[in-house]
């Protein structure tokens, strides 16, 4: 058995913890039974509800917090260096923490998916199976999720000369999702349509046409489900890799982004047809760029041997250390490109993405790289993070307001990528992104001591 699992679950699941949890469950339970037993269909539909409860609980959010303080607690408790010394391998530690660290969450769990599954096979419901293996599915993906954020926590930290903390490290990963959906349902980003096939993926009923095929919509889901859990737990144990001193050669991160224009295109490929595929893809990676530019650590001086081998042409050596925001932003370029030559500019876009405007917003993302860059690599990079939002913040909101006042339209379109004046927007861009870059990299090639 792996050690690192079977340590985990004698921590987590030992006999003990096990009855109290036993004893809670048969608690609950009993009292619900006891409730429903005069109801009409008998107790069996109120134990289901009060299980899906329990899976939701137990599985999802005890789970996925299990997962994610897995590392975090060995910080807490100074072994964690002592377990990088250790022989095990990072696949071994990815999964023996992950199930191990969610062993009793896990055990309390099953008996929800147990209950809600007799109560689907009584009464006959069809795709009773797919939706069990949906929930499972989803909550393999959020722990896997946790885990990964608190290794890149225990990265940036370390970093920047700090301690990773649980509450910083999740309240960080929430509060990125959110600054995420509200720059996804911006007017640069087309009023969210870069993820506008998550909602048909996530309350489909019936069926799901994708790349102009119909599927049923619970199994679509739930293997989907699946397919992205497996890319978290790669990531995960891509991030493993890193903290156990081995390095990476750069191809599961451009693969799940390739992966995610692929599935989030395929939404948009009956209303629009390949361009329109193309472009939602491009703006569901372009997104990926800027995760990237905030979870990977400021290390300078990673950078300057990357520029340093790249200078040379020596790409054995740069590869390993590409920044991860290069690739989703290469990519998000080609794919517009790709929809320029597919569809062109105009009459075919008309109800959908601009791929002109989608040009501007490359631009816009070179610049806000560049920002985001000059703040990280600034004096004070515990605070980097947060005077890179309030700087992008200001410079879309305060500049905005200044050009509409300049001029409506084409002036906001200085500060914003908007598809009134898109060429306008593209030069704009351009010369803020060599502006921002060439401040970024004086802090980057600045000493240790003299980074400002």
């Amino acid at each position: 058995m792996n050690p690192e699992f079977q340590r985990n679950l004698w921590l987590e699941a030992s006999p003990r913890r096990v009855a109290w949890a036993a004893v809670t469950l048969i608690l609950i339970y009993g009292a619900t039974a006891l409730l429903a037993r005069d109801s009409g269909g008998g107790p069996l539909p109120a134990l289901a509800g009060v299980g899906g409860f329990v899976f939701l609980i137990c599985g999802v959010i005890w789970g996925s917090r299990a997962a994610g303080t897995a590392v975090l607690a060995e910080i807490a408790d100074r072994t964690w260096d002592f377990q990088r010394l250790s022989a095990l391998t990072p696949w071994a530690m990815t999964w023996g923490k992950l199930l191990g660290a969610s062993s009793l969450a896990w055990l309390c769990a099953l008996t929800g998916v147990v209950l809600m599954a007799g109560l689907m096979l009584v009464q006959g419901q069809p795709g009773a199976l797919w939706m069990l293996a949906f929930l499972i599915a989803l909550a393999l993906l959020l722990q896997a999720v946790s885990l990964g954020a608190a290794l890149i926590g225990v990265r940036k930290a370390r970093a920047e000369g700090r301690v990773a903390r649980a509450g910083g490290v999740m309240g960080g990963l929430i509060l990125g999702l959110f600054l995420l959906s509200v720059v996804a349902g911006s007017s640069g980003f087309q009023k969210g349509a870069g993820l506008a096939g998550i909602p048909a993926f996530l309350y489909a009923r019936g069926e799901v046409t994708w790349w102009g095929q119909v599927f049923p919509a619970v199994g679509f889901r739930t293997l989907a489900t699946l397919a992205f859990a497996g890319w978290a737990l790669a990531g995960a144990w891509r991030l493993m890799r890193l903290e156990l001193q081995m390095k990476n050669a750069p191809v599961v991160w451009p693969a799940f982004l390739i992966f995610l224009a692929i599935f989030l295109g395929g939404f948009a490929y009956a209303g629009g047809g390949l361009a329109a595929a193309l472009l939602v893809g491009a703006l569901a990676v372009a997104l990926a760029a800027y995760a990237a530019a905030f979870a990977e650590p400021a290390d300078r001086v990673r950078l300057r041997q990357f520029a340093g081998a790249l200078g040379k042409g020596d790409l054995g050596r740069a590869l390993p250390l590409t920044p991860a925001a290069i690739a989703p932003f290469l990519l998000a370029l080609l794919l517009v490109a790709a929809a320029f030559m597919v569809g062109g500019a105009g009459s075919a876009f008309d109800q959908g993405p601009d791929p002109a405007q989608a040009a501007a917003l490359m631009a816009f993302i070179l610049r806000d790289l560049g920002v985001i860059a000059l703040f990280r690599f600034g004096p004070r990079p515990q605070r980097g993070d947060f005077g890179a939002v309030v700087a992008l913040a200001l410079l879309y909101a305060v500049g905005g307001i200044v050009g509409a006042v300049i001029s409506p339209g084409i002036g906001q379109a200085l500060f914003v990528p908007l598809s009134l004046a898109p060429w306008a927007s593209l030069a704009s861009g351009l010369a803020q992104a060599v502006v921002a870059w060439a401040l970024a990299w004086r802090r980057i090639k600045a000493p240790e001591t003299r980074s400002s």
